[in-house]
This record gives C-alpha cells, structure tokens and sequence, in this order.
C-alpha cells in the first residue's frame, strides 16, 4: 500500500507516463522574471529552467519574500505578504519501535483497532489549555498534545515483521523560543518529553524505540521551506480563509506576477491531503493558457 506516500508516488508514475520530466534536490534559488512575466526559475546550482508558466507549490510567505525580488512587487502587496502569518506551532517525531504501544485504556501489545486508528492523547479540556499556556511562556508545553498514527498496522510493508513506525504530531510549540533561544539547543530535550509523555499512558513505549527521527519547527523550515515549521503554509485563521488567501484580490491562484501562478496549502481551501489547492490552480493554469 505505501501509506500516504503511495499517494505521490502514483502521481510521480503516472506523470512520467504523460512525458513529465521531475528532478528531485533542485533546489529553486529565484523565479526569473521579465518585463512582470515569469519566464522560469534559476536553480542553486547556477542551472535556469525556462517555462511558458511557474507553478509555486511552496508556500506564499516563502515565495514572495525569499524567491521573487522585491523589485517585481508593489509597496502594497509587500505588506499583505508581510502580514501573513505562518507557525502552526507542531513538532513531529517518527519512531521504529520494536513492538506496538500498550496503552493502560486499552491493554496488550497485539494489533487491535485503536492501534489502527488515530490515537490522541489530550485528556481534558484543563490539559489542552495547560499545554498552550505552557507554550506561550517558555515555547513549548511539558504534557503535549500527542496525535500518533502507527501506518505500519495496515501496511505491513512500512517495517520488519513484529516491528513498527509510527508518527507523533504534536502541538502547542512555539516556531521561535522566547528570549532569542534556538530550538537546535532544546530539540533532544523536547523529543524526551514527548516520549515521557505517550509513556504515561503507554508504559512499554520509551523502552520499545529503536529510533527516532525529530523534526523541530526549525528543522520543518529547513528541511521543508515550511516558514515557521508551518505545516499548513500559513495560519488557518478566519482572515486568512476563503477569498483571504493567501490575500484578499489573489485567491484565485494568480499571483501579480504574469504567468506566476500558485498552489498548495497556502491557498484556498488550505491544509490537508485533498489535492484540491493543485486541482482548482490547473483549472486556472488552463484557462490561462
């Protein structure tokens, strides 16, 4: 099956079968552009791609302040992409563990339907608010918010028989630590925290990890290009919904720049893995060409 990957994956092979050529590690350093038109990206390694059109799956905070030069944009809509705001506040982890976690709710290590389902730990309105609270003072909470998905319990092919991975999403972390703090100094310290803290409701987790792979806010920016370690590319606030995004006069996948055109969870309808950001710009794309 492949999990949520299996999803690109069939998108990767059915592109190649269309004739569409994908380099991976290109690594965009500015989208070219003429006369207010882009006419392609030039890559870190010196390469330029030229195209009739761009398309930006990254988000917009990313596009418009690290990949387009200012002087292509207006006073006015520097200020809307200045004002956008991004930082989810999340930390991921993903563990290989030796055997699946058994839960004091829910007793024993064989697989049983709540290790195939989504399994959050958030027992209490009071804990939710803890957690937050503790995030706004020193960046992060001390019993956080775990959502964990073990993929390898419907897809056997994800580890070795008897073994396991599994993904822990957690919220109510701050994309920057207060007082100029970095979360390359505290990213160990955190991940312990969190395993400590599945390990309250799970006893056999912490002994069971074979390893585990952190991904910070700070390590989502670097890694990802996601701005503040947002997944979603951009807050999923009321102002920034609907016909606000990413900005008022732009949520129909143009951008000021001709031929410039954008996708992704930054746009309208915004996060989650329902492909309608990338089927609603081809329309435009289509129309525009």
């Amino acid at each position: 099956m492949g999990g949520m990957g299996a999803i690109t994956q069939a998108m990767h092979k059915e592109a190649l079968a269309r004739g569409v050529q994908i380099e991976t590690d290109a690594e965009v350093a500015e989208v070219e552009i003429q006369e207010g038109c882009a006419t392609g990206v030039r890559l870190l390694d010196g390469r330029t791609i030229k195209a009739n059109q761009v398309v930006s799956n990254v988000g917009p905070k990313l596009l418009f302040e690290k990949l387009v030069a200012p002087r292509h944009l207006s006073q006015e809509f520097t200020r809307r992409v200045r004002g956008f705001k991004v930082g989810s506040g999340t930390f991921r982890m993903n563990v290989a563990l030796s055997e699946l976690p058994d839960f004091i709710a829910r007793p024993g290590t064989n697989c049983q339907l709540h290790h195939q389902s989504g399994i959050i730990i958030g027992p209490s309105m009071a804990y939710l608010e803890q957690a937050y609270l503790d995030a706004r003072g020193q960046g992060w909470s001390n019993q956080p918010i775990v959502e964990m998905l073990i993929p390898s319990t419907v897809d056997d092919s994800l580890a070795p028989s008897g073994q396991h991975v599994a993904s822990l999403f957690c919220q109510q972390f701050a994309p920057s630590l207060p007082n100029g703090e970095s979360w390359d100094a505290h990213r160990e310290q955190v991940a312990d925290l969190i395993v400590e803290t599945v390990n309250q409701y799970a006893p056999n987790f912490k002994q069971s990890i074979i390893a585990r792979q952190i991904h910070s806010p700070l390590d989502l920016e670097r890694k990802f290009g996601l701005m503040g370690g947002d997944i979603f590319h951009g807050a999923l606030t009321l102002d920034q919904l609907w016909c606000n995004r990413p900005f008022m006069g732009y949520a129909d996948y143009k951008t000021p720049i001709k031929q410039l055109f954008i996708c992704g969870s930054g746009t309208h309808p915004g996060g989650g893995v329902t492909g309608l950001p990338g089927y609603n710009a081809a329309r435009e794309i289509l129309k525009a060409i």
